[in-house]
């Protein structure tokens, strides 16, 4: 499976669009895996539509109890690498 980027769907490369989206949606300028999406100046309404924006991109769906682990740009990236081998 490839990203819109036409990178595989692994989760170094899901990470990196990720922290794309989030530039988009915050002030935060030094992102990488291990950064907590807290600390990248996501409130609740930023991160919901983050997911939106995630799921459009990717054409996926992230439930709601998906969010219960997710502490991590890492940890999120993870989550969509596998929805969206899940969906191929």
């Amino acid at each position: 499976m490839t990203l819109p980027s036409g990178q595989s769907a692994t989760s170094a490369a899901v990470a990196q669009e990720i922290i794309e989206l989030i530039k988009a949606e915050s002030d935060a300028v030094a992102l990488g895996p291990d950064s907590a999406l807290q600390d990248a100046g996501m409130d609740s309404a930023k991160v919901l539509s983050l997911v939106f924006r995630i799921e459009a991109r990717y054409d996926i769906e992230l439930d709601a109890e998906d969010g219960d682990d997710l502490r991590t740009v890492g940890d999120l990236a993870q989550l969509v690498a596998r929805r969206i081998r899940e969906r191929s």
